[in-house]
């Protein structure tokens, strides 16, 4: 399909101005920082790598991961030895490995990955889902090469399933809330394509559910995260008392937390584990401890698992 060939061409390209657009190697730059509100921000997405943490020797790979492999480079701070940056562009890896940040990487298109069937033991995906032009051909991909788990983290879908009667004027209010509130990544009645070119996926806990029981998993992991962006937050700093933008940015979060503690409202972001086998029981006390919710599937019953 001559759209396909196009679109992934287009992916390919689409980080290479940021070695060269000025305005870009500004803000690319400060995602190095790890002092920003931004860096705040977006430190709270790899809340898995944290629970995990006593698998030192775990081996992740992370898909998407063309902005100069940030993801795979958290993960390694996070205490991990073995960390591999994927993307369908190759610019931003190389140039990252040219500086010592990553040692290596792959240039990969997440629909068809050229490892072995569970080489690592976990896979990594942070707001890349939503860019790719056949996301689920990916994330099938994803379980196929991991051996423990795959971790998405996405926009929140809250429309994806259509409310009962009973929950209709609570839904409503939720609508109006999360317009004024304004939900990330979301599309309410409009599709909507980002400047790279790709359809704007969101995904949701009933999707997860579904994919992980079409091809038999054992559990799922779900927390809902709450994000929102203030401009310039990349050059300020996480100081409550020194950045106004970082207090705009913590209380608007903290609001929009709260009206989902109280069922006003859903999070504009989801953090999802499938894992291939269950996990033991520190690591689950370790994720629920944590405001995850664990999910033991049942099992297909008509199928025998291999032995």
């Amino acid at each position: 399909m001559q759209f396909l060939k196009n679109s992934y061409i287009q992916h390919a390209r689409h980080f290479a101005r940021d070695l060269v657009d000025e305005e870009r190697i500004k803000i690319s730059s400060s995602w190095f920082d790890e002092s920003t509100a931004d860096y705040w921000r977006h430190a709270r997405a790899y809340e898995c790598a944290e629970c995990l943490k006593r698998h030192a020797d775990a081996t992740w790979l992370t898909v998407g991961d063309g902005r100069w492999g940030l993801d795979s480079i958290r993960i390694r701070k996070r205490g991990f030895a073995f960390a591999l940056p994927t993307d369908i562009s190759g610019a931003l890896l190389e140039a990252s490995k040219q500086r010592g940040y990553i040692a290596e990487y792959s240039v990969e298109n997440a629909e068809h990955l050229g490892f072995k069937d569970q080489q690592f033991d976990y896979v990594f995906c942070k707001e890349s889902f939503h860019h790719f032009p056949r996301p689920y051909m990916a994330l099938y991909e994803m379980l196929r090469v991991a051996k423990r788990a795959v971790f998405l983290i996405e926009p929140n879908d809250t429309h994806a399933v259509l409310p009962s009667s009973s929950r209709l004027l609570k839904s409503m209010f939720k609508l109006i809330l999360k317009r004024r509130l304004g939900a990330r990544g979301v599309v309410f009645n409009q599709p909507s394509w980002e400047e790279s070119g790709n359809f704007v996926y969101a995904f949701s806990r009933r999707e997860a559910e579904k994919v992980a029981y079409g091809v038999n998993l054992p559990q799922l992991a779900f927390k809902g995260l709450n994000d929102h962006y203030v401009k310039g937050c990349e050059f300020e700093p996480a100081d409550q008392e020194r950045s106004a933008v970082f207090r705009e940015l913590v209380s608007t979060i903290q609001e929009k937390d709260r009206l989902c503690r109280e069922g006003l409202a859903d999070y504009n972001m989801i953090m999802i584990g499938f894992f291939i086998f269950p996990m033991d029981a520190e690591d689950k006390e370790i994720f629920t401890r944590r405001g995850w919710e664990i999910i033991d599937l049942p099992r297909n019953p008509h199928t025998q698992e291999p032995k």
